[in-house]
């Protein structure tokens, strides 16, 4: 039977250093300690994503945390452990060393000593008292303790007061600053729209104007025409008639041919033109403001935007992804189509630029594109060609293995990453290219994909004209044909902002790119079923594009 002391000296082994109770879900990190699963989780650093131990201050990853089974077997049998079983088997305690009763404890040792152990060498050099003298003692010592712990429990409390204010503060300012960019957009598109109605409206008054003046115009120059046609007719007849019918009023009639004068009307007012000019001028003065607007916002948009990247950590950065991913989804179903027509094919342009290759929308294209799930045809079937990880052209962060066969993101500094001199290097994105580069023919290879979840990356391939510098769009239209996958998702990013959904996911890809038939073919290298197909134009020649999303992503190139 075990004692209320030795049932209370196991429970005092099994305590969470962190919340002061038995252990709730055991695990041990690195440095050898153990906690609680939720509270050592609590102690997260923002900054870095790293946990700190709370006793030794070392910083782990969080995905060290190893479950102690022992512990938790043993926090079981404790706490099974019934009331009878906590009693003890005599009334009154003895020493089991030497059965006898027990009188004294000792301050040294803080253990309880029957005669022959108080005088006993281990000790005799020790300050035993009785326990009835040494209890007032140590009841003084646990109300003070309990002072402590009371001001303690006091100044949490207010701590967590000001820091729920401060949140709510924050989450108000969040809100306040929402609702002031609805309202200064809004403001703004009104504008917009007042200034389009008065320019369209002003036009309208000009057509207007000139529809009254042309009315005027034609009425007049009609006029003059019949009455010279009818001098025309009249003189043609007086060359018919006998000469002293011809003669009879002669001079008048030559007179009266003599001083016919065309009177030319105005087709369009000076004034007119004048209006029109300035309405022009007043759309070319806006239409310009608004053009050095749009580029100064798309400047600074995507300078915040890369900042923001680059600041983020590999949990912010998802969660930030998620969002978008989200809000872009909640975007496209709740507008319209729209019936504008569509861009002409863009052409390639310099490597800064983010404009490549034409994406023809022909019906067979589109009916390619849009099967998943089909067995990939043996018509498109090649050898596969060995490629490696062109290290040039990798991310600082990136690991790649010495065979540069493998390429995986361990994790994100602290701080920003210092930017490459290299230019083939890309930043901020963590992408690597690879090599060789292809320009004709048919070439094929497979990756696997590792890590947490299986992984978070982009797969696909890129033009040799595709930016590496600044905030990437990973579109067609960039010199980009690839795949997102994410955990169970799997999306073709085939617009900027724009991704659809395909409901293949697997852990090994393989890509085909067939430079006659302008495709890039994704199938799932373990059930050869077909994923996704791009057609595209390629402008020169295309590589392997490879882009890591969260830490713990690993690639590997096969073969």
């Amino acid at each position: 039977m075990a004692s209320p002391q030795f049932v209370s000296n196991l429970q005092e082994e099994v305590i969470c250093p962190i919340c002061i109770d038995i252990l709730q879900d055991a695990v041990t990190i690195d440095c050898g300690h153990s906690f609680c699963l939720s509270c050592i989780s609590w102690t997260q650093d923002p900054s870095d994503g790293l946990l700190k131990c709370p006793l030794c201050k070392k910083s782990v990853r969080k995905d060290t945390l190893r479950p102690n089974w022992l512990l938790m077997n043993l926090v079981e049998k404790i706490q099974a452990m019934s009331p009878l079983e906590a009693q003890p088997e005599r009334e009154e305690p003895r020493c089991q060393k030497h059965q006898e009763k027990i009188h004294y404890f000792c301050e040294h040792d803080g253990k309880f000593l029957c005669t022959v152990c108080r005088d006993s060498q281990d000790h005799k050099s020790h300050k035993a008292n009785l326990i009835e003298e040494a209890a007032p003692k140590y009841q003084g010592l646990i109300q003070l303790q309990l002072k402590d712990l009371q001001q303690k429990e006091k100044m949490i409390v207010e701590v967590k007061a000001q820091g729920e204010r401060k949140i709510d503060v924050f989450k108000a300012q969040v809100e306040h600053e929402k609702q002031r960019i609805i309202r200064e957009f809004k403001h703004l598109r009104q504008v917009l729209e007042e200034e389009e109605k008065f320019l369209l409206l002003r036009l309208d008054w000009l057509a207007q104007e000139g529809e009254n003046g042309g009315h005027f115009f034609g009425t007049s120059t009609e006029a003059q025409l019949n009455s010279l046609n009818r001098l025309v007719d009249f003189l043609k007849a007086k060359q018919q008639m006998s000469p002293r019918e011809m003669l009879s009023g002669i001079k008048v009639v030559l007179y009266r041919s003599r001083g016919f004068q065309f009177l030319q009307p105005t087709a369009v007012s000076p004034d007119l033109e004048k209006k029109l000019s300035e309405a022009k001028s007043r759309h070319d003065s806006i239409t310009e403001t608004l053009k050095k607007f749009r580029d100064n916002l798309q400047a600074d948009g995507k300078k915040d935007k890369s900042r923001i990247s680059r600041g983020m950590s590999g949990d912010l950065m998802k969660s930030w992804i998620l969002l978008e991913n989200n809000n872009s989804k909640l975007n496209k179903t709740s507008k319209p189509e729209s019936t504008s027509p569509a861009p002409p094919p863009a052409l390639l342009q310099a490597r800064n630029r983010m404009s490549f290759a034409e994406v023809p929308q022909s019906p067979a294209s589109s009916e390619n594109s849009g099967s998943a799930g089909s067995a990939w045809g043996e018509e498109l079937k090649v050898a596969p060609t060995p490629v490696t990880l062109d290290a040039a052209s990798a991310h600082p962060d990136l690991v790649l293995s010495p065979d540069l066969k493998t390429v995986a993101l361990d994790f994100v500094p602290p701080g920003d990453s210092e930017e490459p001199a290299h230019p083939e290097c890309f930043y901020p994105f963590r992408c690597v290219l690879g090599s060789p580069g292809f320009s004709s023919g048919r070439q094929a290879w497979e990756v696997e994909l590792g890590g947490a979840g299986g992984g978070a990356c982009v797969v696909g391939v890129a033009s040799e004209h595709a930016a590496r510098r600044g905030f990437l769009a990973v579109e067609p239209r960039a010199g980009f044909w690839a795949l997102r996958i994410a955990g169970p998702e799997c999306q073709a990013l085939i617009e900027a902002n724009t991704r659809e959904e395909l409901p293949a996911r697997t852990n090994r890809v393989g890509v085909c790119v067939d430079h006659e038939r302008g495709e890039v073919v994704f199938y799932d290298a373990i059930t050869s079923q077909h994923i996704y197909t791009f057609q595209a134009c390629f402008p020169g020649r295309i590589f392997p594009f490879f882009r890591l999303l969260f830490p713990g992503t690993k690639i590997t190139l096969s073969p």
